[in-house]
């Protein structure tokens, strides 16, 4: 035949075929994560402190879990758990003080690393709190970056304490600070804001990763004079300032959602939403003299524990995904899940798998959000530090401790708020989660640094 005659065929077969559809464009991915915000705080979740209308729209256009785990109750062990899609146990870390000796296989790739293998740009505003890979090796954007806390204000010469200095851990350790004390001051919340839309802004037009890990609404409190009058009805005054910090954050969220309406990007941008431990108890090191103490800053709502315990008001979270490509709106999730699934979900998201030499704890979501997939994400879920614990198979929960009643058994279909203890009622079950528990740890190495 022909030369030209064979390349007609061609095209006109091209032509009668049928149409091939394109693969989808890769979304974007957002994950915002707070600190030390309660179960109880966003409205979404029973929250009568303050108005959260941003995190509150998250839940209404996407999917609101009630059943979402971290992997610790402090902020250390919750980030590894998180970034590296695996128990932190398996590092060593059970605690905040083993993070700076953790051993981090080398070829375990940490999530930022796969999706930026992967042709994402990668970005992170806010607390890493990672000691085995400087933010700046492993994102292609680094900015106000944290390891434990900082300052929500500079001081004169426009520093934040705590914030882009590898030699600062913390905040200065100054409590109730209504600013800003110099008109150009910008505070800390609304500065990563404006770091988010900008980066958004800035790649629009290719597929990126963006960890938003607001510092707020951890302490130093810190807040802007302009929402003093607003929450002036908020008694105490340490509760004020949490209120207005709250409020901060949500507004900011808002400027995030507001900037993918205006690029033509929430539609295939998934945004999830969550917090790394339950509500911090009070007092905190330089405390005011004329501050109560004992009492919670923020909400468990219905949860029964806070910040540094396994009672679920320190370890489940708010937790919401949001991908309106992909996800019904309006859904509400109630089989347990985990920040370990984060990992999973995302390189599912960007269409690609988890490297090869990362090992992972967590389970791909996208299935069971978008309800192809039905039962439980996970049999089972553990917590560790020392031979304290938890573990959560179906309804049931096993609580371990180091002093009278070493374990305490719930049913958290019955009873939310762990009041009422069921290991005498039933004593084999709650020994086959405690054994199930020790064969769980038994193969971990000893903690990366123990407190003496």
């Amino acid at each position: 035949m022909p030369q030209r005659a064979l390349l007609l065929v061609f095209i006109l077969l091209g032509l009668i075929s049928p149409a091939v559809a394109a693969p989808s464009p890769r979304p974007n991915i957002i994950i915002i994560y707070a600190d030390d915000m309660g179960y109880g705080d966003p409205g979404c979740y029973g929250g009568k402190l303050v108005g959260t209308p941003a995190i509150d729209a998250l839940a209404r256009d996407g999917v609101r879990c009630t059943d979402g785990y971290v992997t610790a109750p402090v902020c250390g062990p919750s980030r590894v758990g998180l970034i590296t899609g695996a128990y932190p146990q398996r590092f060593g870390v059970q605690w905040n003080q083993d993070g700076r000796l953790m051993k981090l296989p080398p070829k375990h790739q940490i999530l930022p690393q796969a999706l930026r293998q992967a042709g994402y740009v990668t970005g992170l505003l806010g607390k890493w709190n990672f000691p085995p890979r400087p933010a700046g090796d492993v994102f292609d954007e680094a900015r106000d970056v944290m390891d434990w806390e900082g300052d929500y204000f500079p001081d004169e010469h426009g520093h934040y304490t705590g914030v882009d200095e590898p030699k600062e851990h913390a905040s200065a350790k100054v409590q109730g600070i209504w600013g800003p004390q110099r008109p150009d001051d910008e505070y800390l919340t609304d500065r990563i804001g404006r770091h988010a839309v900008e980066f958004i802004d800035r790649h629009r037009d290719k597929p990126f990763f963006l960890y938003l890990a607001f510092n707020a609404v951890h302490t130093p409190l810190h807040a802007k004079k302009a929402d003093r009058e607003r929450f002036s009805h908020v008694k105490p005054e340490a509760l004020q300032f949490y209120a207005a910090m709250v409020a901060s954050m949500d507004e900011n969220i808002a400027r995030v959602l507001s900037k993918l309406d205006d690029a033509g990007l929430t539609d295939n941008t998934l945004v999830v939403f969550a917090s790394d431990n339950g509500p911090a108890k009070m007092p905190v090191k330089v405390w005011p003299k004329d501050w109560p103490v004992d009492f919670l800053l923020g909400s468990a709502g219905p949860l029964a524990g806070h910040k540094a315990q396994f009672l679920e008001g320190g370890i489940r979270e708010p937790f919401i995904f949001r991908w309106p490509a992909k996800l019904k709106a309006g859904q509400v999730y109630r089989q347990p899940i985990s920040t370990l699934d984060l990992y999973a979900t995302c390189c599912a998201a960007a269409g690609i798998e988890v490297p090869d030499g990362t090992h992972t704890d967590g389970v791909n979501l996208l299935p069971y959000l978008r309800g192809q997939q039905t039962g439980a994400p996970h049999d089972i879920l553990f917590w560790k530090l020392d031979d304290r614990g938890a573990v959560r198979q179906g309804d049931w929960k096993l609580v371990l401790q180091s002093w009278k009643p070493k374990r305490q058994l719930f049913n958290l279909a019955d009873d939310i708020g762990e009041q009422h203890d069921l290991s005498d009622q039933h004593p084999e079950l709650t020994g086959r989660l405690h054994q199930a528990w020790l064969d769980w740890s038994a193969p971990f190495p000893p903690r990366a640094n123990p407190k003496k």
